[in-house]
């Protein structure tokens, strides 16, 4: 507009000191949010300035300038939707009258809502026309900015305005048109197809729902589906036009079709079926592949910046190897007729890969809307049983091996469990208990819901679906894997034996009295990188002698000649027994010297371990004593 014209007619009228306090006021009342120019126009307004001379519809103020609170709200926009008139009953008795009206300019929409006898102002518009509204309010309602009529309400057909300021009004949208708010007839390619849900309303009858992603050359949009029209046959590559109303979903725009007709049916979709080895070939396509359930995961709600989402997960195990296969959203449903250790065939997963905090790329799979879930009759693929692996060849076992680990133990130590928190501020717990086996002891980390199970010393428990970490002699039980406790069939052969049946090599259970100990300081300093013994230089430095100046590993260490009547025999105990026995945690034994060990002489104790060479025992794991067990104990071996 031409606003220097514009103000020479307002000076015929006021003075200039004026017309500044009146657009500096119009300015304030805005907000801030209207320009000068926009001020200037409203003052000839009310001056009764024919501003038509001056391009009648031009406000600088546009939709997208509109926030909540504002009033007396003044904007053009052309009508892209306009209601029918409802009627409803108010509170105190009386009938209402309610309608809306959609407008949009090229920066945005908003939906004006006409209440009462307002209604009749919009009585001869239509979809097309360009409006002028005036004395509007702005407010939130269900999280979007709409208008709504006040008191002194106006709206006004222009006859005169710019049609480049405004969207086409189109028979057929193309997506990149489409804008919230509107009604829009759209023709493109079906996407996605996602799986078909039925729900509850708040009147307690049953719908039903289906999405669906339509495509043309100019983007994507999603498509929702209501009752019967959700019953339509849709697939991967159909063509199909459908009509509705634009709104804005929680990650774009959504058109909630009330007509949709397929123009041409697309090719069936084809996924080749592949083995766990050739996965690595594939990756960002769409493959098909054949396998056994070892692990169904719970489901459980992932957050993202801008939404929440359920996932559940399987494991599958093929000849080659395993992977995991995740279903997000509806396609959880694909699942509800599938248990661990079924063979299914599921067809038409995405191939992705991560990388560890290490730096190894982890291949996955991630199922698709279309994906199918088909269970089959085979022995193809290995049970989950022949895979165990014995505690003592865990230190063998290569990265992609370590990643996936089942093995038996009995439970020797359980400690408390710590709550932490996560960078995401979440709380998170953790438990740590140690197993054995004949072969050897380790130590696993129970996270989350795994530190929940009740277990106790002397517990047998299988942990399927572990992992450990590089140069980490530990086994964790995170959420692709789970923790047995005391399944049937499992034993552990570690047998309770006297002292003098110990022999070279073996592996057992001991139990005796304390009656003599080696004078020595209760912390053994090592070498982080070749576990020999250092010494303190005159410097006060750790000296190796294979590796020079170092910083040493702090071990707990403690040994003792144990007698059970039958013999005697020095066990050395290490770590978390040597503290345990103590009842000393590490960091006050540091401070202490050889004296501590005077507490345990004449104690009884159990211990498990192994015979070494020189005929010593290397406790593994220090049991507390339980005399029911003990007696039971006594029975069996003198019945052998």
């Amino acid at each position: 507009m031409d606003t220097d014209k514009l103000v020479k007619e307002i000076l015929k009228k006021i003075s200039w000191e004026e017309l500044e306090r009146r657009i500096e006021r119009k300015i304030e009342e805005s907000g801030g949010l209207i320009s000068r120019e926009a001020a200037i126009a409203i003052i000839a307004s009310e001056l009764n300035i024919d501003i038509g001379d001056y391009e009648d519809e031009d406000f600088d103020f546009s939709i997208r300038d509109i926030s909540e609170g504002q009033s007396n709200v003044e904007v053009t926009g052309k009508i892209v939707d306009i209601s029918e008139v409802r009627e409803f009953r108010k509170r105190d008795g009386t009938l209402g009258r309610v309608r809306s009206i959609t407008i949009a300019d090229n920066t945005g929409t908003i939906r004006l809502t006409l209440w009462d006898e307002k209604v009749e102002l919009a009585e001869d518009l239509k979809v097309g026309d360009v409006v002028r509204i005036g004395n509007a309010y702005a407010r939130r309602w269900r999280d979007r900015i709409e208008l709504s009529s006040g008191s002194n309400f106006t709206i006004e057909k222009l006859e005169r305005y710019r049609e480049e300021k405004y969207p086409e009004i189109k028979e057929v949208y193309r997506v990149e048109e489409l804008m919230p708010g509107i009604r829009a007839k759209v023709r493109g390619e079906v996407a996605t197809v996602y799986e078909k849900r039925e729900f509850k309303r708040r009147d307690g009858t049953s719908g039903r729902v289906k999405a669906f992603i339509l495509r043309d050359d100019t983007g994507v949009v999603r498509c929702t589906l209501w009752d019967d029209l959700s019953d339509i046959e849709l697939n991967i590559g159909d063509v199909v036009e459908v009509e509705g109303y634009v709104r804005e979903g929680m990650r774009g725009l959504d058109i909630q079709v009330d007509r949709i007709e397929v123009l041409e049916r697309g090719e069936p979709v084809e996924s080749p079926i592949v083995d766990t080895s050739q996965l690595p070939q594939y990756l960002g396509k769409t493959v098909s592949i054949r396998g056994k359930v070892l692990r169904i995961l719970p489901p459980r709600t992932v957050k993202f910046e801008d939404r929440e989402s359920r996932v559940q997960e399987v494991v599958l195990a093929d000849r080659h190897g395993r992977v995991r296969v995740s279903f997000w959203g509806g396609s959880i449903q694909k699942l509800r007729d599938v248990k661990e250790g079924d063979t299914v065939l599921i067809k038409h997963c995405k191939v992705k890969s991560y990388l560890t905090p290490e730096g190894e790329e982890v291949i996955t799979l991630s199922a698709q809307s279309y994906s199918e879930v088909v269970k089959e009759d085979t022995s193809e693929v290995p049970d989950l049983a022949q895979e165990l692996v014995k505690i003592g060849d865990l230190k063998y076992l290569d990265e992609r091996s370590r990643r996936d680990v089942t093995t038996v133990g009995r439970v020797i130590e359980v400690q408390e469990i710590r709550e932490f928190k996560r960078e995401d501020g979440s709380t998170g717990k953790v438990r740590n208990i140690v197993i054995e086996d004949e072969t050897g002891s380790i130590r696993v980390a129970l996270w989350d819901e795994h530190a929940t199970v009740d277990i106790k010393e002397g517990d047998v428990v299988k942990v399927v679906s572990g992992y450990m970490r590089e140069g980490v002699m530990e086994l964790n039980v995170g959420r692709y894997g789970r923790i047995e406790v005391n399944p049937q069939g499992v034993s552990i052969a570690i047998e309770r034996k006297f002292i003098k049946e110990l022999e070279t090599g073996e592996s057992a259970e001991i139990r005796g009295t304390v009656v003599d100990y080696i004078k020595q300081e209760p912390i053994l300093h090592l070498c982080p990188h070749c576990n020999r013994r250092v010494t303190l230089s005159e410097e006060g430095k750790f000296i190796c002698s294979e590796c020079g100046e170092v910083e040493p590993r702090e071990v707990p260490v403690c040994t003792l000649i144990l007698d059970d009547g039958t013999g005697n025999i020095l066990c050395r105990l290490y770590g978390s027994a040597a503290e345990k026995l103590l009842n000393i945690p590490r960091e006050e034994l540091k401070g202490m010297g050889e004296e501590v060990f005077e507490r345990i002489l004449g104690e009884e104790c159990v211990f498990t371990g192994r015979v070494n060479e020189r005929g010593e025992f290397s406790v593994r794991g220090v049991l507390n004593f339980n005399i029911d067990r003990e007696i039971e104990l006594l029975k069996k071996m003198k019945n052998r």
